[in-house]
């Protein structure tokens, strides 16, 4: 049997096939020779594939725990602002509610001064009219004055006033006129009952000594009367002028004072 043959086109078929892929002809053993297949060593735990799975672990925790107290710092304070905005609102309307009620007030003190400043408007138009009218009667009133003055001095004309002569007890108008024409005798001059008009005494406290007012039938007899006083007084200006002894009133020796019977603002002119 004669051995096989190989064409050359055959083997230059192989020799490209091999050149191509020199694994398989690496691995594949070829007939008749003796090859041997190594096996893979095992990757350990040291290796830079297992550290950086564990780096890259880490990381992922770290990132995951930061963003955790991330979002609980976002709520807290999501929270608290929150919290802050609710208390700012309230607080707001508490000052609204409180700037209303002052705003409220502040229109009823207004009002109240309003009504206070016409109140003082009309008292002080009052003031002014009651003013007025009082000055008004003040004037009715001289004038009343004036003429009860003059009226009184048209009455009083023959009126004389005797001061200082005690009243005797139970005194009567007959008592009065006799010291009055006692008075006339001790001046020299005479006076009967037909010369004297009227004659009292004055009114007064208790316990004094009240004027007699002798009112004669003429103003010629008050004058010459008036006239004798003065004349004895004078003659008698020692220790003789006219007192009560000389009139026959037991007691005390007095002075006894003769003058007209002038109204009371017209005594005032002459004091």
């Amino acid at each position: 049997m004669s051995p096989p043959t190989h064409s050359p086109n055959t083997s230059v078929t192989q020799a490209k096939t091999d050149s191509v892929n020199p694994a398989s002809s690496s691995n594949t053993p070829s007939k008749g020779v003796n090859t041997q297949q190594r096996s893979k060593r095992p990757c350990p735990n040291y290796s830079p594939v297992n550290e950086f799975q564990d780096l890259k672990h880490v990381l992922l925790e770290m990132l995951s725990t930061w963003k955790e107290e991330q979002e609980e710092l976002f709520i807290k304070f999501s929270t608290d602002q929150k919290n802050t905005l609710s208390k700012l609102t309230t607080e707001l309307t508490e000052l609204k509610q409180q700037n209303l009620a002052i705003k409220k007030t502040n229109e009823e003190i207004e009002k109240a001064v309003t009504f206070i400043s016409k109140q003082y408007d009309d008292i002080f138009k009052g003031c002014r009219f009651a003013e007025k009218e009082n000055q008004a009667q003040k004037d009715y009133i001289q004038n009343l004055e004036l003429k009860i003055q003059d009226c009184q001095h048209r009455s009083r004309p023959s009126s004389i006033e005797i001061r200082n002569v005690p009243a005797i007890n139970n005194e009567t108008v007959s008592d009065i006129s006799s010291i009055i024409t006692k008075v006339g005798s001790a001046v020299g001059m005479p006076l009967d009952a037909a010369r004297i008009r009227d004659t009292y005494r004055l009114p007064g406290k208790e316990g004094t000594v009240r004027p007699i007012i002798a009112e004669f039938s003429s103003v010629q007899v008050k004058n010459e009367l008036l006239s004798c006083v003065r004349k004895f007084n004078k003659a008698n200006s020692n220790s003789g002028r006219l007192n009560t002894t000389l009139i026959g009133l037991a007691g005390d020796r007095r002075p006894v004072y003769v003058d007209e019977h002038l109204s009371g603002s017209s005594r005032k002119l002459f004091t």
